[in-house]
């Protein structure tokens, strides 16, 4: 097969092309002669496709090869004993796997076969470079590709194994058949929706919208929908009542609707699961399945179908659904919120469904959190300006702020800077004496249940949490800006009102521990002020005191607020040093004394769950420690119900201490099902010791890419004085191949890059991939001064452009 394709690329003009005594007029006639052949060239050009073709077969085999080490290796843990069975993923010997995995990219004669010609790659690289040659656009950009390809042969296969998808159970394999039949049938529904999406008799005349472009009408109804979204579970029932109403269709319509939801809602289902308390948790292996096939891809397809967003509600529930998919499919896997972020152009607009996928590209994703750039922190407040306080846009606000209990600077100062330029549009407070009141009888009538209208109150509420979430952190600009939007008297007016809703109190509180006690620069006004004392008195202890008698049946908010909110900022205010400085603790014993009696009270709460407890008691221990250290007196009732529970938190501390490490040994016995999970726990354990034998493999994957700069380093040797490599990247340009541009470009700035340290391993292989390509009159000679190993020719260079390399091909 070398033979036949090198006889056909090079042919008789290829000893002409090797003879040191060629011209520049002869390289013009061979060059004349070909382009006056077209069909020379046209099978030069299938010869490339044949070659793809082969490289695709080979990648194939090798990933086969690597599922099979792999497996060898699982298999030979199986028969280890029983209490050596927590520690199987640790007893796989990755460094035999990364022997056994070099031995598949032909450095032996078992694999000699994977190079094609028979020559070790010899052969195949002579005919590459000779189709460089050419003046040929298309054939020389196959044959860049092809040798791009050839020098990145374990890097190509280390990223296509990291998409390999493992289906270890029936009910897997019954997903993957399901998923892909329904791929098939969402894709030839999208590409054909013009025949079954609806369009009414107006449908010409301005009502015809896409996804991507709204009218402002149909974004506020829209919004107003999105806000009574409900949970994938309640999805069918949800989706089927929406599905009830709408225009008239014909039954190949209704057919094609039907079927696009009730493949989402599937979609949907896979990609999450809901546990206690209804938390949503994701299924990252069905996520990866989903992400491999592709679904995400048509599911943008479809949010772009042209439709009738008047009539047509059909159709918005469908968009519903697929904006959930997208949500779900992210949700807390950041490979695929890194897929969505490269189409988030397409989710930049005033939709609130797109405002809420946005937020899912982005949640607890630290690493584009960071990429956040001002175009679209800048959006999502003109939003704000232009098409109504939507709490949507504030939660994406949130998003970016805070990712993975990490407070990113750059986001909070970009945010504050875009809410003070906004002003009064986005800034919307209730200060003064009318709207205050105002504010409090909207919260009356939310508290008996007759507002209507909710979304000023929750726009409210999420605006001071996305400013308390911007001066997390100690940021000292974001906390200046915030004091002079919120006064302390305000807030503690906001907190201490009777009719305060326990919604509005948790946002104001965390303000407050944010951005006047947890600070970087003391605010003197907390800690000399009546302030805090005030809401001590006549707000917190109250607040404690109802939850204690109430329980946590009558408000769930409530109980959160308290014991999360309140305990929080009384342990952050107690333990911050400005307040070891204030002498205002002495002075108000009575209500320390309560606050702490109050607090241990609420411990003893049997409802009260582990973290919850744990938060309480927190709480309580720092009251003690201050009231130790500023001598106040406790009565012996109190102190010796803290000296109990302290000593049972001990006894605690050391029994879960005893059960964490009995929980780390061996167990005799297992059950099936334990072994099951065991099982599938290693197998979705695989993508990262793919990660650990792609560290491994790292050094021996970039000296073989940097073998094409040694080939090229000479380039005034293989290509004439014109640079025909540089002038083809024009021509790259022009026929929008920027990705192979680029690597052409950046391949020959690292020929200026002569020093560079691959390791022992990779030393070794350059050495020998070297000595295969350019035979044995090249080889690898230490310089006497201890200085870097380089590649230095033996015999001087005494001929034509590129004769000595191609000669060492022959």
């Amino acid at each position: 097969m070398g033979a036949v394709m090198t006889s056909l690329t090079l042919g008789p003009i290829g000893t002409a092309m090797v003879s040191p005594a060629i011209s520049v007029q002869q390289r013009k006639s061979v060059t004349q002669l070909m382009k006056e052949y077209p069909l020379v060239m046209d099978t030069k050009l299938k010869i490339i496709e044949i070659l793809q073709f082969i490289l695709d077969v080979r990648l194939d085999y090798r990933i086969s090869c690597l599922l099979s080490i792999f497996k060898r290796e699982f298999d030979e843990t199986d028969y280890v004993s029983q209490d050596q069975v927590t520690m199987r993923q640790k007893n796989i010997d990755l460094e035999s796997i990364g022997s056994q995995a070099e031995g598949i990219f032909g450095c032996n004669e078992e694999s000699a076969s994977l190079d094609l010609d028979g020559q070790g790659g010899r052969t195949f690289l002579r005919v590459l470079l000779h189709l460089i040659m050419h003046d040929y656009p298309p054939l020389v950009s196959g044959a860049l590709h092809l040798l791009f390809r050839h020098f990145s042969q374990r890097q190509e296969v280390l990223q296509a194994f990291r998409q390999v998808q493992l289906l270890v159970s029936d009910s897997d394999v019954e997903s993957y058949k399901q998923i892909k039949s329904d791929l098939d049938v969402l894709r030839q529904s999208v590409e054909k929706s013009e025949l079954w999406v609806y369009k009414s008799k107006t449908m010409d005349d301005h009502l015809v919208v896409t996804s991507g472009k709204k009218s402002k009408a149909a974004e506020e109804e829209s919004g107003d929908k999105s806000l009574l979204v409900q949970e994938v579970g309640d999805a069918g029932n949800q989706s089927q009542e929406n599905f009830d109403d709408g225009p008239p269709l014909t039954s190949e319509q209704a057919l094609e609707y039907k079927k696009i939801q009730q493949i989402l809602i599937r979609m949907n289902k896979l990609c999450t699961t809901v546990g206690p308390g209804d938390f949503v948790k994701p299924r990252k292996h069905e996520q990866r399945l989903l992400r491999n096939v592709g679904v995400h891809n048509i599911v943008l397809d479809l949010l772009q179908v042209p439709y009738d967003e008047k009539d047509d509600c059909r159709m918005m529930e469908l968009m519903r659904l697929a904006h959930k998919f997208l949500q779900n499919f992210c949700l807390g896997n950041q490979q695929n919120q890194v897929l969505l972020n490269k189409h988030l152009d397409l989710f930049l607009n005033p939709g609130i469904l797109e405002a809420e996928t946005v937020c899912g590209i982005f949640k607890d994703n630290l690493g584009l959190c960071n990429e956040v750039n001002e175009k679209v922190v800048q959006h999502f407040v003109h939003c704000i300006e232009i098409h109504g306080r939507h709490v949507e846009y504030l939660k994406f606000l949130q998003t970016i702020v805070k990712a993975e209990n990490q407070f990113i600077r750059k986001c909070q100062d970009m945010v504050m800077q875009e809410l003070i330029n906004a002003g009064e549009d986005v800034l919307v407070f209730y200060n003064d004496k009318v709207s205050f009141n105002q504010f409090v009888e909207m919260m009356r009538r939310y508290r008996r249940g007759e507002l209507l209208d909710t979304s000023p109150l929750e726009y409210h509420v999420e605006l001071v949490k996305l400013l308390a979430c911007c001066t997390m952190g100690k940021n000292v600009y974001t906390e200046i800006k915030c004091n002079s939007l919120l006064a302390l008297d305000d807030i503690v007016a906001m907190i201490s009102h009777p009719d305060c809703v326990p919604e509005v109190k948790e946002a104001y509180v965390d303000f407050l521990n944010h951005c006047y006690i947890d600070t970087e620069v003391e605010m003197k006004e907390i800690y000399s002020s009546n302030h805090m004392w005030s809401l001590f008195e006549k707000s917190f202890l109250i607040d404690i005191g109802r939850v204690i008698n109430d329980g946590p049946t009558p408000s769930r908010t409530l109980e959160n607020y308290v014991i999360n909110g309140i305990m929080n900022i009384l342990t952050t205010f107690f333990n911050s040093p400005f307040s070891d400085q204030s002498t205002t603790v002495q002075t108000r014993q009575n209500i320390f004394i309560q606050l702490l009696q109050n607090a241990v009270r609420m411990s003893e709460c049997k409802w009260l769950t582990p973290a919850q407890k744990f938060s309480v008691e927190n709480c309580i221990r720092t009251l003690a420690e201050i009231a130790k250290s500023r001598g106040i007196a406790i009565s012996m009732h109190l102190e010796s119900q803290l000296v109990t529970m302290f000593h049972k938190t001990s006894i605690l501390t050391r029994q879960t201490s005893k059960w964490l490490l009995a929980s780390k040994q061996t167990k005799i016995e297992r059950s099936s099902s334990q072994l099951m999970r065991l099982d599938r726990s290693i197998i979705e354990g695989l993508q990262d010791i793919v990660s650990l034998l792609e560290d491994q493999l790292k050094p021996l994957v970039e000296a073989e890419l940097s073998l094409l700069v040694d080939i090229l380093y000479r380039s005034e040797l293989l290509f004439p004085v014109g640079t025909e490599l540089i002038k083809h990247t024009e021509k790259l340009l022009e026929e929008k191949e920027e990705k192979l541009c680029v690597k052409v470009l950046r391949t020959l700035r690292e020929m200026m890059a002569i020093d560079v340290d691959y390791g022992e391993k990779g030393d070794t292989l350059r050495s020998s991939l070297l000595t295969r390509y350019f035979g044995k009159n090249f080889s690898v000679k230490a310089a006497e001064d201890g200085e870097q190993k380089k590649i230095i020719p033996v015999a001087p260079v005494t001929h034509g452009p590129g004769g000595e390399f191609i000669c060492h091909f022959a």
